[in-house]
């Protein structure tokens, strides 16, 4: 592999990675430094790479491993927090209302075990498909499906009665 498989991977998915590292950190400073380390390690390791099936998998295992180390190293656990940077304001919709759907699911993304998290922040943050996600997590591609489809009903259960109560 040359410079140039790296700059395509550093071009095609620094965007994703970023915001995947961003949301387990919940600050830029550490963020940055854990989005460079990535990078850094995979420059040095893409020569011993013979092939790249799914480079963006392959770069997502690299990342949340870098993250796992920089916990363990500090005994922090992960922080889910200033989602508002990720969700896409919807121009109709109004500020206050969309405040509020934001903060229960904040509240309800809060809720969920650590395993179940990582998989939404893959999946709905960082873009991954089954596929990679499985290969990241090293886990069936079924089983990352279901349990996707589940986390987001439960998720979508916990939206709806924090919205209710606020209503209330």
């Amino acid at each position: 592999m040359n410079s140039s498989t790296f700059n395509d991977l550093y071009d095609n998915y620094f965007d994703d990675v970023y915001r995947y590292i961003y949301t387990k950190t919940g600050n830029r400073w550490d963020a940055d430094d854990l989005v460079s380390e990535t990078f850094r390690k995979a420059y040095e390791k893409i020569n011993l790479v013979t092939s790249l099936t799914s480079p963006k998998a392959w770069l997502f295992t690299i990342a949340r491993n870098t993250v796992i180390d920089f916990y363990r190293k500090r005994n922090k656990t992960f922080v889910v927090e200033e989602m508002e940077d990720y969700t896409k304001p919807l121009p109709f919709q109004d500020t206050l209302e969309e405040a509020e759907e934001i903060n229960c699911l904040k509240k309800s993304l809060g809720v969920l075990p650590k395993e179940d998290l990582e998989i939404i922040n893959l999946r709905y943050f960082s873009d991954l498909k089954f596929e990679d996600i499985s290969k990241v997590l090293k886990l069936n591609n079924n089983s990352i499906r279901v349990r996707t489809r589940r986390i987001m009903k439960k998720v979508q259960v916990l939206v709806k009665k924090c919205i209710g109560d606020s209503e209330t």
